[in-house]
């Protein structure tokens, strides 16, 4: 019985590609972002942001990128070893969105595909990866679940022979279609973005939040700005065009605030500024900095050092730098 896995050519090529991206990621401009590939699997690459300004600043945060066999047809699975109240990150402790769910499904931990705790959703940033049309594609269970199994749904194969004849070009071409023009550092700098642009937290939908209470939440702290920009675009705002936005209606009817009000109606006031606070500041506690115990942090490991050995470390940087720049 003839094979189901992908073909040598196959898994060569998209291990060449995947170490192509990682060395793009020199020459980018990634300010605040490190990353570093698992030691003999280019699938899986650990990373931490330095969030140095916005409404997430100072928090220092880990994560893992893991790439699908069929990456970049199918999205990355980015999961955050860091506990963060944001409104496109699962909380650790719980399932709370389905990447396969389409705009006007309801959210059920019950459907095919679902971010794993930590998971960040790309659905914002990146829809062509997402919606009921990519399901065309197979299942995108491996990439939120495990990167190392097949996709169920995918496409028949050729037989093995045939497989093995297919062109470089050929697999270039069926690989990339989906995931055109995307780029890993176009995924590094929209998360980099999410955390320090308030701006991009603004324009996130429902329908992308993979931390529904998060979303509403900051909604509620922004609601002032939000109110200002609506009324800058639509002079006369009525209450009802704000509703869309999350802003809570001081003047609800107190039937309204019964058991059965829906998320956005809850009173979300000091929220999101409480939970910000504490994850802000528990990533920058020892513990999590210095010895986090999650498998495969210990690639990107800190060091607490005085002002003398950073300085020592500053210097050995620079000048490797520039010995490098010299070979170039």
């Amino acid at each position: 019985m003839p094979s189901l896995g992908p073909s040598p050519a196959l898994l060569s090529f998209r291990k060449q590609n995947l170490l192509v991206e990682f060395s793009s990621l020199r020459s980018a401009p990634l300010d605040g972002v490190f990353m570093s590939i698992t030691p003999g699997d280019p699938s899986l690459w650990v990373g931490v942001l330095f969030v140095r300004k916005g409404p997430y600043a100072p928090a220092v945060l880990r994560f893992q990128i893991s790439f699908p066999p069929n990456y970049p047809t199918l999205p990355p699975l980015v999961t955050f070893s860091t506990d963060v109240f944001h409104p496109l990150l699962t909380p650790l402790t719980t399932y709370t969105y389905t990447t396969g769910s389409s705009d006007t499904d309801t959210v059920s931990a019950t459907d095919e595909e679902r971010l794993p705790p930590g998971g960040f959703s790309l659905r914002h940033g990146f829809p062509q990866w997402f919606g009921r049309a990519r399901k065309s594609a197979g299942s995108r269970d491996a990439s939120a679940s495990s990167v190392c199994s097949t996709s169920q749904g995918s496409t028949p194969r050729p037989a093995r022979g045939r497989e093995d004849e297919t062109t470089s070009s050929q697999l270039a071409a069926s690989t990339t279609a989906a995931g055109k023009g995307v780029t890993i550092v176009k995924v590094l700098h929209y998360i980099r973005s999410t955390f320090s642009d308030e701006v991009v937290l603004d324009s996130i939908p429902l329908q992308a939040a993979a931390n529904p209470g998060a979303y509403h939440a900051w909604r509620s702290y922004r609601s002032e700005s939000l109110q200002a920009q609506k009324a800058s675009s639509v002079p006369s705002t009525s209450t009802a065009s704000m509703s869309h936005l999350g802003v809570e209606d001081k003047a609800v009817d107190n039937d309204a605030l019964g058991r059965n009000r829906r998320p956005g109606d809850w009173n979300w006031e000091g929220v999101w500024e409480e939970r910000v606070r504490k994850a802000v500041k528990g990533s920058l506690s020892d513990s999590v900095l210095y010895g986090g115990g999650v498998p495969g942090e210990d690639i990107i490991r800190f060091r607490d050092g005085d002002e003398d050995t950073l300085q020592r470390m500053k210097t050995t940087m620079e000048a490797a730098i520039s010995r490098a720049a010299a070979l170039g």
